[in-house]
């Protein structure tokens, strides 16, 4: 049932423009491909992490690549995109990072979600509504975000801040959050179910293009715990932040 939410979410869409007439393909559409650097101050007991990841940005109107996401579009047009794709899921607990006291718990792995999306483009930003579920055989979770999207451009400078809020299920919330009995008896941690939750956040991304060619980036993020992940043993604190700063080159 909840694999198949994320499809009949952007079928409901398009079957109401299906009407209206989508942008055409986009002949002159440039691929970027890049790296970037992250800082990541997680709430679990573990200790702070610095990554690398590769990411790629392309958008033709019917197929589009978005940082660590891939898909394609039922219906574009100025005002409504609908989107239907894929998308690595980064959240992970190691371990061998781990404070002593949870040392002993199992492995957490990221994930791949598909996803479906809709948004809304206003005067005062886009409105956007996304659907994403577990394909990667994780945790067979759901999670619904609600979030507003700006744009600004100040002369080779585009800011691009966000907010919005998550709401995860116990199957996600659990996976990455709960104690089952067996690591509870092996390490004295105490046993915990995750229940579902939302979780608000705000972020902002600045661009800027050094030539025709060459971009860099810089991305602050912010995420606040719902109380089903805040009252997990493996968590202390209740915000994440996520810093990332990145070079892309366009082709």
């Amino acid at each position: 049932m909840k694999k198949f939410a994320a499809s009949a979410f952007v079928l409901a869409f398009v079957s109401l423009t299906a009407h209206a007439q989508s942008l055409p393909v986009d002949p002159d559409a440039r691929l970027s491909l890049g790296v970037n650097v992250g800082y990541i101050a997680s709430a679990y007991k573990t200790d702070k992490t610095v990554g690398f990841a590769p990411q790629g940005f392309y958008d033709n109107n019917r197929w589009y690549i978005e940082g660590g996401e891939l898909g394609f579009y039922p219906y574009k047009d100025s005002k409504h995109h609908a989107r239907i794709g894929v998308g690595y899921d980064g959240r992970s607990f190691d371990p061998d990072d781990a404070d002593d006291e949870i040392k002993g718990l199992d492995e957490r792995k990221a994930s791949i979600l598909a996803h479906a999306s809709y948004m809304h483009i206003t005067p005062i930003g886009g409105f956007k509504a996304k659907v994403a579920t577990d394909v990667g055989g994780r945790h067979d979770g759901t999670a619904v975000t609600l979030s507003h999207v700006s744009r600004f451009n100040v002369d080779k400078f585009t800011i691009y801040p966000s907010f919005g809020a998550t709401w995860r299920d116990k199957n996600y919330n659990n996976y990455y959050y709960g104690v089952t009995e067996r690591e509870s008896a092996r390490t004295g941690v105490q046993a915990y179910q995750a229940d579902d939750g939302i979780s608000p956040f705000i972020s902002a991304m600045v661009n800027y293009d050094m030539n025709d060619n060459i971009a860099l980036f810089a991305n602050q993020r912010f995420v606040w715990l719902s109380s089903a992940q805040k009252d997990s043993p493996m968590t202390e604190g209740s915000v994440e932040s996520t810093t990332r700063l990145g070079v892309n080159y366009k082709f």
